[in-house]
């Protein structure tokens, strides 16, 4: 029925805040003290496929930032297939793959191939405690609030980013998992009628999302989440390489986002003032004192988080724009063209 279309989605998306300090608060009780050290290895390869490939970009981006130890990302099916040509020998690996549902082939082969190079550790960051991946590896980190129905990650994703961030911070005090959970909800309810005017603005029928470093993992993520649900011509670029050619498409018919990174103001600034000179639409997401003077709209996110702890806030919103697009096309966000849950070659 029409009226039913896209509900386990639109539940997913908001029960986020939620979901995070279960997880938030797995991490704590299970994990504080028993985490493996990230600078005792040479170098980690964080690996996935479709949403948990642009995971791993985004991971290996914040890892490598936070720790100093050389981290990368690779899709699973390299590893599969030509991991003897990524993987450097002599070199102490931590390889830590990511899958939603623990049964994505491409990733359990990786694992496997791993294995018989001899190259290191493995960590998991799966969904499900009894999936074959969490059973393939001696450290599992199990985020069962990010469970799904719909085929297209939201919730999944940023309950899978929770571990890694606690990687490199160690722990959490119990005053910031709550500050975590009240500043999410306080966010999700000042934007989301934002959210929703952008989603079904019918002028609107090509998106770009830009980024830099971590963040340009997320905006691949979102990219995706605009194919997936609603069809939608949508790519990402890291900043400064959209004037390189991608920046012709932009006129009155495209959305360009700026995940913008407070460090790096002075060179992503100035891409998106080019922007909205073309006729573009203009959304900025991070964190402002006030909104910068090229957005045609801003989502001020985690002002009263620590900036290691805010990256999964910046997805919520943009995935109820994915959301809000589906449905405006007659679409079904719970059930995208072609897709299914889970990919077994």
């Amino acid at each position: 029925m029409q009226q039913d279309k896209g509900k386990f989605t639109q539940q997913e998306i908001q029960s986020q805040p939620a979901t995070w300090m279960e997880t938030l608060k797995y991490l704590k009780r299970d994990w504080t003290g028993k985490l493996p050290i990230l600078q005792n290895y040479d170098q980690v390869i964080v690996t996935g496929c479709g949403s948990t490939y642009y995971f791993s970009i985004w991971a290996s981006r914040f890892l490598q930032e936070k720790t100093g130890v050389a981290c990368a990302a690779l899709p699973s099916s390299e590893i599969w297939y030509s991991g003897e040509s990524w993987l450097k020998p002599h070199r102490n690996t931590l390889l830590i793959a990511v899958s939603r549902s623990g049964l994505t082939t491409e990733t359990l082969h990786a694992i496997e191939a791993y294995k018989d190079m001899n190259k290191g550790d493995a960590i998991a960051i799966t969904c499900y405690e009894d999936s074959p991946l969490a059973k393939m590896v001696s450290t599992a980190f199990v985020t069962t609030a990010g469970k799904e129905q719909s085929i297209a990650q939201t919730r999944s994703f940023t309950n899978m980013m929770w571990p890694i961030i606690f990687l490199s911070e160690r722990n959490i005090e119990d005053s910031l998992v709550e500050q975590i959970g009240q500043s999410s909800r306080q966010m999700v309810e000042k934007y989301q009628s934002t959210a929703q005017q952008i989603g079904s603005d019918e002028r609107l029928s090509k998106f770009f999302f830009l980024g830099n470093g971590p963040l340009f993992g997320l905006s691949q993520e979102i990219m995706l989440k605009i194919k997936e649900m609603s069809l939608s011509h949508s790519e990402a670029f890291h900043f400064l390489e959209f004037r390189h050619g991608p920046m012709s498409l932009v006129n009155e018919s495209a959305l360009v986002v700026g995940f913008n990174n407070p460090r790096l103001m002075e060179f992503e600034y100035p891409v998106m003032h080019d922007m909205k000179a073309l006729g573009g639409q203009t959304l900025a997401v991070g964190t402002y004192e006030t909104p910068p003077s090229f957005a045609d709209h801003a989502f001020n996110i985690g002002m009263d988080v620590p900036s290691a702890w805010r990256f999964p806030m910046y997805l919520p919103l943009l995935q109820m724009i994915a959301y809000e697009r589906s449905l405006a096309r007659g679409l079904d966000p719970d059930n995208p063209e072609n897709l299914k849950a889970v990919v077994e070659l």
